[in-house]
Protein backbone atom coordinates (compact mmCIF):
# COMPACT_ATOMS: atom_id res chain seq x y z
CA UNK A 1 0.00 0.00 0.00
CA UNK A 2 1.38 3.51 -1.05
CA UNK A 3 2.15 5.98 1.58
CA UNK A 4 -0.58 8.69 2.53
CA UNK A 5 2.17 11.19 2.43
CA UNK A 6 2.85 10.55 -1.50
CA UNK A 7 -1.32 10.05 -2.16
CA UNK A 8 -2.36 12.62 -1.03
CA UNK A 9 -1.74 15.53 -2.68
CA UNK A 10 -3.08 17.78 -5.69
CA UNK A 11 -5.80 17.09 -6.90
CA UNK A 12 -6.67 13.41 -4.98
CA UNK A 13 -6.47 15.84 -2.03
CA UNK A 14 -8.92 18.75 -2.83
CA UNK A 15 -11.22 15.75 -3.84
CA UNK A 16 -11.07 14.00 -0.57
CA UNK A 17 -11.52 17.62 1.17
CA UNK A 18 -14.47 18.76 -0.80
CA UNK A 19 -16.13 14.90 -0.88
CA UNK A 20 -15.58 15.13 3.83
CA UNK A 21 -16.64 19.48 3.61
CA UNK A 22 -19.59 19.22 1.09
CA UNK A 23 -21.69 16.47 3.41
CA UNK A 24 -20.26 18.32 6.38
CA UNK A 25 -21.21 21.76 4.99
CA UNK A 26 -24.83 20.30 4.48
CA UNK A 27 -25.24 19.24 7.65
CA UNK A 28 -24.56 21.66 9.91
CA UNK A 29 -26.35 24.64 7.62
CA UNK A 30 -29.10 22.76 9.47
CA UNK A 31 -27.70 23.59 12.89
CA UNK A 32 -27.42 27.49 12.25
CA UNK A 33 -30.76 27.80 10.60
CA UNK A 34 -32.40 26.46 13.71
CA UNK A 35 -30.32 28.78 15.99
CA UNK A 36 -31.10 32.19 14.30
CA UNK A 37 -34.91 30.99 13.51
CA UNK A 38 -35.30 30.21 16.94
CA UNK A 39 -37.45 32.86 18.38
CA UNK A 40 -40.04 32.05 15.43
CA UNK A 41 -39.90 28.35 15.99
CA UNK A 42 -41.07 29.59 19.71
CA UNK A 43 -44.16 31.81 18.56
CA UNK A 44 -44.92 28.88 15.86
CA UNK A 45 -44.68 25.64 17.44
CA UNK A 46 -45.59 26.40 21.38
CA UNK A 47 -48.76 28.08 22.68
CA UNK A 48 -48.68 31.63 23.15
CA UNK A 49 -48.20 33.71 26.14
CA UNK A 50 -45.10 33.98 27.96
CA UNK A 51 -41.85 34.65 25.26
CA UNK A 52 -39.41 33.34 27.80
CA UNK A 53 -41.32 30.10 27.78
CA UNK A 54 -41.74 29.57 24.49
CA UNK A 55 -37.74 30.33 23.66
CA UNK A 56 -36.83 27.61 26.75
CA UNK A 57 -38.98 25.26 25.06
CA UNK A 58 -37.60 26.02 21.54
CA UNK A 59 -34.23 25.41 23.01
CA UNK A 60 -35.40 22.25 25.47
CA UNK A 61 -36.51 21.11 22.03
CA UNK A 62 -32.89 21.94 20.87
CA UNK A 63 -31.63 19.80 23.83
CA UNK A 64 -33.97 16.81 23.73
CA UNK A 65 -32.15 16.39 19.74
CA UNK A 66 -28.74 15.89 21.11
CA UNK A 67 -29.80 13.23 23.53
CA UNK A 68 -30.03 11.26 19.77
CA UNK A 69 -26.50 12.12 19.08
CA UNK A 70 -24.63 9.38 21.38
CA UNK A 71 -27.02 7.13 20.12
CA UNK A 72 -26.33 8.35 16.09
CA UNK A 73 -22.42 8.16 17.26
CA UNK A 74 -22.59 4.63 17.96
CA UNK A 75 -25.04 3.50 15.14
CA UNK A 76 -23.02 5.16 12.59
CA UNK A 77 -19.50 4.41 14.90
CA UNK A 78 -19.95 1.31 14.31
CA UNK A 79 -20.66 1.32 9.93
CA UNK A 80 -17.35 3.23 10.03
CA UNK A 81 -15.13 1.21 11.94
CA UNK A 82 -16.83 -1.91 10.43
CA UNK A 83 -17.44 -1.19 6.55
CA UNK A 84 -15.85 1.37 6.03
CA UNK A 85 -15.60 5.63 6.59
CA UNK A 86 -16.96 6.17 3.25
CA UNK A 87 -20.19 4.41 4.02
CA UNK A 88 -20.94 6.13 7.20
CA UNK A 89 -20.85 9.33 5.72
CA UNK A 90 -22.74 8.32 2.79
CA UNK A 91 -25.58 7.32 5.16
CA UNK A 92 -25.30 10.35 8.02
CA UNK A 93 -26.00 12.78 5.33
CA UNK A 94 -29.41 11.15 4.10
CA UNK A 95 -30.45 10.90 7.73
CA UNK A 96 -29.68 14.56 8.90
CA UNK A 97 -30.53 16.67 6.27
CA UNK A 98 -33.95 14.46 5.64
CA UNK A 99 -34.63 15.77 9.42
CA UNK A 100 -33.66 19.40 7.98
CA UNK A 101 -35.93 19.81 5.32
CA UNK A 102 -39.08 17.90 6.97
CA UNK A 103 -38.99 20.50 9.48
CA UNK A 104 -39.75 23.06 6.60
CA UNK A 105 -43.17 20.97 6.17
CA UNK A 106 -44.38 20.50 9.81
CA UNK A 107 -47.91 22.33 10.92
CA UNK A 108 -47.47 24.86 13.17
CA UNK A 109 -49.61 24.64 17.31
CA UNK A 110 -52.36 26.99 15.51
CA UNK A 111 -53.03 24.15 13.18
CA UNK A 112 -52.47 20.72 15.20
CA UNK A 113 -51.87 21.66 18.79
CA UNK A 114 -49.42 19.54 20.97
CA UNK A 115 -48.61 17.30 17.90
CA UNK A 116 -46.95 20.27 16.46
CA UNK A 117 -43.40 20.28 19.09
CA UNK A 118 -43.85 16.77 19.27
CA UNK A 119 -42.99 16.65 15.76
CA UNK A 120 -40.21 19.16 15.84
CA UNK A 121 -38.63 17.32 18.70
CA UNK A 122 -38.85 14.04 15.98
CA UNK A 123 -37.28 16.18 13.53
CA UNK A 124 -34.56 17.24 15.70
CA UNK A 125 -33.84 14.17 17.12
CA UNK A 126 -33.24 12.77 13.37
CA UNK A 127 -30.94 15.44 12.84
CA UNK A 128 -29.11 15.13 16.01
CA UNK A 129 -28.74 11.33 15.15
CA UNK A 130 -27.12 11.90 11.78
CA UNK A 131 -24.89 14.35 12.89
CA UNK A 132 -23.81 12.11 16.00
CA UNK A 133 -21.84 10.10 13.32
CA UNK A 134 -20.81 12.98 10.92
CA UNK A 135 -18.40 14.75 12.21
CA UNK A 136 -16.17 11.54 13.77
CA UNK A 137 -17.22 9.62 10.35
CA UNK A 138 -15.59 12.61 8.46
CA UNK A 139 -12.58 13.57 10.64
CA UNK A 140 -11.34 10.17 10.80
CA UNK A 141 -12.22 10.23 7.04
CA UNK A 142 -9.64 13.09 6.26
CA UNK A 143 -7.36 12.48 8.84
CA UNK A 144 -6.45 8.95 7.83
CA UNK A 145 -6.06 10.45 4.27
CA UNK A 146 -3.69 12.97 5.47
CA UNK A 147 0.14 12.78 5.78
CA UNK A 148 1.26 13.14 9.34
CA UNK A 149 3.06 16.73 9.37
CA UNK A 150 -0.36 17.79 8.04
CA UNK A 151 -3.08 16.15 10.11
CA UNK A 152 -4.70 18.60 11.79
CA UNK A 153 -4.55 21.66 9.12
CA UNK A 154 -5.98 19.02 6.82
CA UNK A 155 -9.10 18.66 9.65
CA UNK A 156 -9.14 22.15 9.96
CA UNK A 157 -10.48 22.50 6.57
CA UNK A 158 -13.27 20.36 7.34
CA UNK A 159 -13.79 22.39 9.96
CA UNK A 160 -14.12 25.68 8.29
CA UNK A 161 -16.61 23.97 6.14
CA UNK A 162 -18.66 22.92 9.53
CA UNK A 163 -18.84 27.01 9.92
CA UNK A 164 -19.33 27.97 6.44
CA UNK A 165 -22.26 25.90 6.52
CA UNK A 166 -23.63 27.45 9.87
CA UNK A 167 -22.97 30.76 8.67
CA UNK A 168 -24.72 30.55 5.25
CA UNK A 169 -27.87 29.32 7.10
CA UNK A 170 -27.51 33.09 9.19
CA UNK A 171 -26.69 34.70 5.75
CA UNK A 172 -29.65 33.09 4.53
CA UNK A 173 -31.82 34.27 7.30
CA UNK A 174 -30.11 37.24 6.70
CA UNK A 175 -30.96 37.93 3.27
CA UNK A 176 -34.51 36.42 3.96
CA UNK A 177 -35.76 38.58 6.30
CA UNK A 178 -34.50 41.74 4.25
CA UNK A 179 -35.72 41.08 1.37
CA UNK A 180 -39.72 39.89 1.99
CA UNK A 181 -41.71 41.66 4.47
CA UNK A 182 -41.81 40.31 9.18
CA UNK A 183 -44.90 38.92 8.23
CA UNK A 184 -44.21 36.89 5.37
CA UNK A 185 -40.83 36.00 6.92
CA UNK A 186 -42.44 34.63 10.12
CA UNK A 187 -45.59 32.90 8.71
CA UNK A 188 -43.56 31.17 5.93
CA UNK A 189 -40.15 32.72 4.87
CA UNK A 190 -38.42 30.54 7.50
CA UNK A 191 -39.50 27.16 5.50
CA UNK A 192 -37.68 28.00 2.83
CA UNK A 193 -34.29 28.13 4.58
CA UNK A 194 -35.11 24.56 6.09
CA UNK A 195 -35.74 23.27 1.80
CA UNK A 196 -32.41 24.23 1.11
CA UNK A 197 -30.60 20.95 2.69
CA UNK A 198 -32.83 18.78 -0.37
CA UNK A 199 -29.86 19.99 -2.76
CA UNK A 200 -27.67 20.47 -0.47
CA UNK A 201 -27.79 16.74 0.21
CA UNK A 202 -27.82 15.73 -2.62
CA UNK A 203 -24.84 17.43 -3.91
CA UNK A 204 -22.83 16.07 -0.38
CA UNK A 205 -24.11 12.77 -0.72
CA UNK A 206 -22.88 12.24 -4.73
CA UNK A 207 -19.34 13.65 -4.08
CA UNK A 208 -19.19 11.39 -1.25
CA UNK A 209 -19.96 8.06 -3.38
CA UNK A 210 -17.17 8.83 -5.56
CA UNK A 211 -14.24 8.74 -3.43
CA UNK A 212 -12.42 6.06 -2.17
CA UNK A 213 -11.65 4.57 1.26
CA UNK A 214 -8.99 5.99 3.24
CA UNK A 215 -5.49 3.49 3.19
CA UNK A 216 -5.41 3.00 6.68
CA UNK A 217 -9.55 1.49 6.82
CA UNK A 218 -8.63 -1.18 3.73
CA UNK A 219 -5.38 -1.98 5.78
CA UNK A 220 -7.36 -2.26 8.69
CA UNK A 221 -9.65 -4.77 7.07
CA UNK A 222 -7.26 -6.58 5.64
CA UNK A 223 -5.52 -7.47 8.63
CA UNK A 224 -8.60 -8.43 10.21
CA UNK A 225 -9.33 -10.73 7.10
CA UNK A 226 -6.27 -12.26 7.70
CA UNK A 227 -6.31 -12.97 11.23
CA UNK A 228 -9.92 -13.90 11.14
CA UNK A 229 -11.06 -10.68 13.78
CA UNK A 230 -14.30 -8.72 13.37
CA UNK A 231 -15.06 -5.41 13.89
CA UNK A 232 -14.89 -4.93 18.17
CA UNK A 233 -18.38 -4.11 19.71
CA UNK A 234 -19.37 -1.40 21.45
CA UNK A 235 -19.09 -3.48 24.44
CA UNK A 236 -15.33 -3.90 23.81
CA UNK A 237 -14.78 -0.37 22.86
CA UNK A 238 -16.02 0.94 25.99
CA UNK A 239 -13.32 -1.50 28.10
CA UNK A 240 -10.45 -0.99 26.35
CA UNK A 241 -10.77 2.50 25.63
CA UNK A 242 -12.68 4.20 28.26
CA UNK A 243 -9.68 6.05 29.64
CA UNK A 244 -9.00 8.12 26.51
CA UNK A 245 -12.84 8.53 25.93
CA UNK A 246 -13.41 10.06 29.13
CA UNK A 247 -10.40 12.50 28.58
CA UNK A 248 -12.19 13.07 25.62
CA UNK A 249 -15.33 13.72 26.94
CA UNK A 250 -13.48 16.64 29.78
CA UNK A 251 -11.57 17.92 26.91
CA UNK A 252 -13.97 18.72 24.56
CA UNK A 253 -16.75 19.72 27.53
CA UNK A 254 -16.26 23.91 27.07
CA UNK A 255 -15.96 23.29 23.09
CA UNK A 256 -19.26 21.67 23.14
CA UNK A 257 -20.90 24.66 25.25
CA UNK A 258 -19.25 27.72 23.04
CA UNK A 259 -20.15 25.87 19.87
CA UNK A 260 -23.49 25.88 20.52
CA UNK A 261 -23.25 29.78 21.95
CA UNK A 262 -22.17 30.61 18.31
CA UNK A 263 -24.42 28.27 16.62
CA UNK A 264 -27.60 28.12 18.33
CA UNK A 265 -27.64 30.94 20.78
CA UNK A 266 -25.23 33.91 20.58
CA UNK A 267 -28.18 35.55 17.71
CA UNK A 268 -30.93 35.27 20.68
CA UNK A 269 -28.34 36.68 23.36
CA UNK A 270 -27.86 39.87 21.61
CA UNK A 271 -31.83 40.46 20.81
CA UNK A 272 -33.04 39.38 24.40
CA UNK A 273 -30.28 40.58 25.93
CA UNK A 274 -28.12 43.30 24.15
CA UNK A 275 -31.28 44.48 22.50
CA UNK A 276 -30.57 44.85 19.12
CA UNK A 277 -32.55 44.48 16.13
CA UNK A 278 -33.04 41.12 14.57
CA UNK A 279 -30.97 42.34 11.31
CA UNK A 280 -28.38 43.73 13.46
CA UNK A 281 -27.66 40.43 14.98
CA UNK A 282 -27.83 38.35 12.44
CA UNK A 283 -24.82 40.92 11.43
CA UNK A 284 -23.18 40.22 14.21
CA UNK A 285 -23.84 36.46 13.81
CA UNK A 286 -22.34 36.57 10.67
CA UNK A 287 -19.11 38.67 11.25
CA UNK A 288 -18.25 35.94 14.48
CA UNK A 289 -18.84 33.04 12.20
CA UNK A 290 -15.94 34.69 10.13
CA UNK A 291 -13.95 35.10 13.06
CA UNK A 292 -14.25 30.78 13.70
CA UNK A 293 -12.97 30.46 9.70
CA UNK A 294 -10.18 32.38 10.34
CA UNK A 295 -9.21 30.89 13.56
CA UNK A 296 -9.46 27.43 12.60
CA UNK A 297 -7.38 27.62 9.79
CA UNK A 298 -4.75 29.31 11.70
CA UNK A 299 -4.77 26.89 14.81
CA UNK A 300 -4.84 24.17 11.73
CA UNK A 301 -1.13 25.14 11.17
CA UNK A 302 -0.32 26.16 15.13
CA UNK A 303 -1.03 22.37 15.86
CA UNK A 304 0.73 20.40 13.64
CA UNK A 305 3.74 22.83 14.62
CA UNK A 306 3.57 22.23 18.63
CA UNK A 307 1.37 19.52 18.99
CA UNK A 308 -2.55 18.85 19.75
CA UNK A 309 -2.09 18.64 23.53
CA UNK A 310 -0.32 22.14 23.78
CA UNK A 311 -2.92 23.35 21.29
CA UNK A 312 -5.56 22.48 23.62
CA UNK A 313 -3.92 23.79 27.04
CA UNK A 314 -3.33 26.77 25.10
CA UNK A 315 -6.91 27.46 23.77
CA UNK A 316 -8.44 26.91 27.04
CA UNK A 317 -6.79 29.28 29.06
CA UNK A 318 -7.69 31.84 26.57
CA UNK A 319 -10.77 31.03 26.77
CA UNK A 320 -10.97 30.82 30.84
CA UNK A 321 -9.85 34.45 31.25
CA UNK A 322 -11.68 35.64 27.97
CA UNK A 323 -15.46 33.98 28.36
CA UNK A 324 -16.87 36.73 30.64
CA UNK A 325 -15.63 39.84 29.55
CA UNK A 326 -16.21 39.07 25.78
CA UNK A 327 -20.03 37.71 26.40
CA UNK A 328 -20.55 41.32 28.69
CA UNK A 329 -18.93 43.43 25.82
CA UNK A 330 -21.18 41.71 23.41
CA UNK A 331 -24.05 42.57 25.85
CA UNK A 332 -23.73 46.11 25.01
CA UNK A 333 -25.09 48.13 21.52
CA UNK A 334 -24.39 47.19 18.64
CA UNK A 335 -20.59 48.14 18.71
CA UNK A 336 -19.68 45.63 21.56
CA UNK A 337 -22.28 43.09 20.19
CA UNK A 338 -20.20 43.38 16.55
CA UNK A 339 -16.78 43.03 18.44
CA UNK A 340 -17.91 40.77 21.13
CA UNK A 341 -19.60 38.72 18.58
CA UNK A 342 -16.20 38.20 16.79
CA UNK A 343 -13.64 37.79 19.76
CA UNK A 344 -16.18 34.85 20.89
CA UNK A 345 -15.98 33.55 17.45
CA UNK A 346 -12.22 33.62 17.68
CA UNK A 347 -12.43 31.77 21.09
CA UNK A 348 -14.40 28.82 19.35
CA UNK A 349 -11.93 28.93 16.69
CA UNK A 350 -9.34 28.10 18.91
CA UNK A 351 -10.77 25.44 20.70
CA UNK A 352 -12.26 23.40 17.57
CA UNK A 353 -9.01 21.98 15.45
CA UNK A 354 -6.84 20.15 18.81
CA UNK A 355 -10.78 19.60 20.31
CA UNK A 356 -11.94 17.94 17.21
CA UNK A 357 -8.49 16.29 15.88
CA UNK A 358 -8.82 14.60 18.82
CA UNK A 359 -11.51 12.29 18.27
CA UNK A 360 -9.14 10.48 15.70
CA UNK A 361 -6.12 11.34 17.25
CA UNK A 362 -6.18 9.33 20.59
CA UNK A 363 -7.95 6.29 19.10
CA UNK A 364 -6.88 3.67 17.26
CA UNK A 365 -8.12 2.97 14.08
CA UNK A 366 -9.99 -0.20 15.09
CA UNK A 367 -12.16 1.48 16.76
CA UNK A 368 -11.79 5.33 16.00
CA UNK A 369 -15.26 6.29 14.53
CA UNK A 370 -17.07 4.96 17.74
CA UNK A 371 -14.64 5.61 20.34
CA UNK A 372 -14.88 9.04 19.16
CA UNK A 373 -18.17 10.23 18.16
CA UNK A 374 -19.43 8.01 21.31
CA UNK A 375 -17.72 10.15 23.66
CA UNK A 376 -18.07 13.42 21.53
CA UNK A 377 -21.50 12.95 21.92
CA UNK A 378 -21.97 12.93 25.41
CA UNK A 379 -19.90 16.17 25.95
CA UNK A 380 -21.84 17.59 23.11
CA UNK A 381 -25.48 16.30 24.93
CA UNK A 382 -24.33 17.18 28.27
CA UNK A 383 -22.91 20.67 27.45
CA UNK A 384 -23.49 21.37 24.38
CA UNK A 385 -27.58 20.56 24.15
CA UNK A 386 -28.04 22.00 27.27
CA UNK A 387 -26.46 25.39 26.32
CA UNK A 388 -28.88 27.86 24.86
CA UNK A 389 -31.36 26.63 27.75
CA UNK A 390 -28.96 26.89 29.96
CA UNK A 391 -28.07 30.58 28.67
CA UNK A 392 -31.82 31.92 28.22
CA UNK A 393 -32.15 30.40 31.99
CA UNK A 394 -29.02 32.22 33.46
CA UNK A 395 -29.98 35.42 31.83
CA UNK A 396 -33.09 35.20 33.06
CA UNK A 397 -32.24 34.46 36.49
CA UNK A 398 -29.45 37.02 37.00
CA UNK A 399 -30.49 39.73 34.68
CA UNK A 400 -27.00 39.77 32.98
CA UNK A 401 -24.87 38.04 30.89
CA UNK A 402 -22.27 37.03 33.60
CA UNK A 403 -23.60 33.62 34.91
CA UNK A 404 -23.38 32.35 31.54
CA UNK A 405 -20.27 33.74 30.91
CA UNK A 406 -18.94 32.51 34.28
CA UNK A 407 -19.98 28.81 32.88
CA UNK A 408 -18.50 29.07 29.89
CA UNK A 409 -15.03 30.03 31.97
CA UNK A 410 -15.53 27.20 34.30
CA UNK A 411 -15.33 24.78 31.31
CA UNK A 412 -12.66 26.21 30.13
CA UNK A 413 -10.36 25.72 32.88
CA UNK A 414 -11.84 21.93 33.03
CA UNK A 415 -10.71 21.26 29.85
CA UNK A 416 -7.12 22.94 30.75
CA UNK A 417 -7.21 20.77 33.63
CA UNK A 418 -7.87 17.82 31.27
CA UNK A 419 -5.28 18.30 28.66
CA UNK A 420 -2.63 18.38 31.56
CA UNK A 421 -3.73 14.77 33.63
CA UNK A 422 -4.52 13.32 30.23
CA UNK A 423 -1.41 13.75 29.15
CA UNK A 424 -0.56 10.05 28.57
CA UNK A 425 -3.63 10.21 26.36
CA UNK A 426 -2.43 12.89 23.99
CA UNK A 427 0.95 11.60 23.83
CA UNK A 428 0.65 8.07 22.04
CA UNK A 429 -0.45 7.01 18.83
CA UNK A 430 -0.70 3.23 17.28
CA UNK A 431 2.01 2.50 14.78
CA UNK A 432 0.03 -0.43 12.35
CA UNK A 433 -3.70 -1.72 11.98
CA UNK A 434 -2.40 -4.93 13.53
CA UNK A 435 -1.41 -2.98 16.52
CA UNK A 436 -4.88 -1.27 17.13
CA UNK A 437 -6.21 -4.33 16.15
CA UNK A 438 -4.80 -4.97 19.49
CA UNK A 439 -5.31 -2.21 21.46
CA UNK A 440 -9.01 -2.82 20.80
CA UNK A 441 -8.71 -6.30 21.89
CA UNK A 442 -8.99 -8.17 18.90
CA UNK A 443 -5.42 -9.77 18.45
CA UNK A 444 -2.19 -9.20 16.77
CA UNK A 445 1.16 -7.50 18.66
CA UNK A 446 1.20 -5.20 21.28
CA UNK A 447 0.18 -1.13 20.08
CA UNK A 448 3.45 1.00 19.89
CA UNK A 449 2.83 4.04 21.82
CA UNK A 450 5.35 7.28 20.65
CA UNK A 451 5.17 11.16 21.45
CA UNK A 452 2.33 11.89 18.95
CA UNK A 453 2.99 15.86 17.88
CA UNK A 454 -0.03 15.64 15.74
Amino acid sequence: MSSPELEFTGRRRRRIILAASAGNFAEWYDWGVYGVVATIIATQFFPPGDAVVGLLSTYAVFALGYLARPFGGIVFGRIGDKFGRKRALSLTILVTCGGTAAMGVLPTYAQIGLVAPVLLVICRMAQSMGAGGEYASAISFVYEHSPVGHRARNVAQLVATTFVGIMTGTVLARVASAVMSKEAYNAYGWRILFFVAVPLAAFGFYLRSRVEETPEFEELARVRRETASEASPVRSTLRQQWPAMTVLLVCTASYALISTTITSYLTTFLIDVNGLSTGDAYNATILSNIAVIIATLVMGVVCDRIGLRRTLTIAGVVVAVAAVPVLALAAHGLAGGLIGGFLIGACKGLLAVPALLALSAIFPSAVRVTAGALAYNVAQSLFGGTGPFIGVWLNDTTGSPYGFGVYLAVLALVTVVGSIVGRRVFDRRYSSSRDTLDASGRGGPAAQRMADTA
